[in-house]
């Protein structure tokens, strides 16, 4: 019999007859990489959505625009600066320091530019210009982004009424503008107002023009035996093409000057003004009401966003089956070309189906959002009923994540007004059940209070001593909604209302 006294069990036993074996199982879910990008299409408002259609066209031959109401009407060209070769390292203390205490000083400093919008107005006004031509100019200033470009296409400004306003006179108004201090805004983006900025030069040297009147990217990376290559390279192909007039390509030096001069230039002219503009909404989902069926039609707002669709040559190529039976050099060339064809047509089709997944889940919780605020619709901002994200999520069977991402950024038009979707999801707060008014029974709506304060406080608004905050709770309670002063305190305030003392 083995003797296990504590003389004789060794510590490295004990250790061993101690181990307990644990087996357990683990279930998790990862998205897919469609599902992601179907989450991220839905949570961008129409303008970001348009950029990403556009971005997604860009990189992708097989997906292609078929049509675009807003006829390409806002320019989405992506900036593209020159730069030098930076060097980065990590600041020392006391450069950390230096470099807080100049941000305080900016930070506390008084912001005296003025605005670029202004600016131009004050010079372009300055000139003597026909009424049509005065009014297509302030129309070009004020359509400028806070960088100085375009951002309705100038040609949509237009007025198809005023018989003068022709393109001819657009292309004047357009170079009258684009010369204006600082030169190179009311362009359509960085490149152009390159190009206006070294016209503005009496003497440009030609490469400059060259590289600026569509080469731009033979500068990427800004080094002058790089950008002689690709140069020589360019030229060499344009002179074996039969039609083509014989060109001389540019010398090391000629480059080099170029390059000095375009870095010379500022590819954003508006940088140094006031960053202030004004921010366009335009509606994602109309919903109308139809007196003659008394209900409400639900629609989405497409104006904003271009129609997709996959490109027929890749459709094409895409269904053609390639058979090779014998590996070789121009085989492998066909199998590779083939692959790049399924691989394009595939993710313009996922593309396209997270584009309608997003119009989908917008238009279903619309829905479902004017069934349980019906009587808002009906009857106005008084009647707006509290609503959870969690409500309208159960109901279209999704997670809550879903709604949330389903209202950033979008904008419902009702008769009502312009509203942000997250207006209608609102808490609910208690009301005086003793009461028995006619919409006192259930529990009133944040928004709705915020409402009544409003009214409240316009019927008094002839009162020789203003209204208290809890004289206003006083007033509600009356009404059958019970609220504490301080909640009164802070709704007067989220509705930039002053208080009594104040008033």
């Amino acid at each position: 019999m083995m003797d296990f006294s504590q003389s004789s069990y060794s510590p490295q036993l004990r250790m061993r007859t101690d181990v307990v074996q644990k087996q357990g199982q683990v279930q998790s879910q990862k998205l897919s990489q469609n599902q992601i990008m179907s989450l991220n299409l839905l949570s961008l408002g129409s303008l970001d959505l348009r950029d990403a259609i556009y971005e997604a066209v860009e990189k992708n031959p097989a997906l292609v625009i078929s049509q675009d109401n807003f006829e390409s009407g806002v320019t989405y060209a992506k900036s593209r600066k020159i730069n030098d070769n930076i060097k980065y390292g990590n600041p020392s203390k006391s450069g950390e320091n230096a470099s807080d205490n100049f941000l305080s000083a900016l930070e506390s400093s008084v912001d005296n530019r003025k605005s670029l919008r202004s600016h131009l107005e004050h010079q372009f006004l300055s000139m003597k210009h026909s009424p049509s031509e005065e009014s297509l100019g302030l129309k070009l200033i004020n359509n400028l982004d806070k960088r100085g470009f375009h951002i309705l296409s100038p040609s949509s400004l237009l007025d198809k009424n005023d018989l003068n306003h022709t393109e001819e006179l657009l292309d004047k108004c357009l170079n009258q503008i684009q010369n204006l201090d600082p030169i190179g805004t009311c362009c359509k983006d960085s490149e152009e107002s390159l190009l206006i900025q070294a016209k503005s030069h009496e003497s440009v040297p030609k490469a400059v023009l060259f590289f600026l009147e569509g080469h731009l990217e033979f500068l990427y990376p800004p080094q002058v035996l790089k950008i002689k290559k690709k140069v020589d390279s360019y030229f060499s192909e344009q002179n074996e093409l039969a039609f083509s007039k014989k060109m001389n390509s540019f010398s090391a030096e000629e480059i080099e000057e170029a390059l000095n001069f375009i870095k010379k230039l500022d590819p954003f002219p508006a940088r140094n003004f006031d960053v202030s503009e004004c921010h366009f909404i335009s509606p994602d989902v109309y919903v109308e009401k139809d007196s003659s069926l008394n209900k409400f039609n639900i629609r989405l707002s497409r104006e904003l966003i271009p129609q997709l669709s996959i490109s027929e040559k890749f459709e094409e190529e895409a269904k053609n089956r390639i058979r090779i039976t014998k590996s070789t050099e121009k085989s492998e060339k066909l199998r590779s070309e083939h692959k790049f064809v399924m691989d394009s047509v595939r993710s313009a089709e996922a593309f396209i189906d997270c584009v309608q997944f997003r119009e989908k889940t917008i238009l279903k919780a619309t829905k479902e959002i004017v069934r349980c605020q019906i009587e808002f619709f009906k009857k106005g901002p008084r009647y707006l009923v509290p609503l959870r994200q969690k409500d309208i999520a159960k109901k279209i069977g999704v997670h809550e994540t879903t709604i949330s991402r389903m209202a950033n950024e979008k904008y419902l038009q009702c008769q009502w007004g312009l509203f942000d979707m997250g207006y209608f999801f609102t808490n609910a707060v208690g009301s005086d059940n003793n009461k028995k008014t006619d919409d006192t029974n259930s529990l009133r709506s944040k928004e709705s209070i915020k409402y009544e304060i409003k009214q409240i406080l316009s019927e008094h608004i002839d009162d020789n001593k203003p209204l208290s905050d809890q004289k206003i709770a006083d007033i509600l309670l009356s009404k059958g909604i019970k609220i504490a002063r301080r909640t009164v305190a802070k709704y007067r305030s989220e509705l930039n209302i002053d208080s009594s003392y104040v008033r």
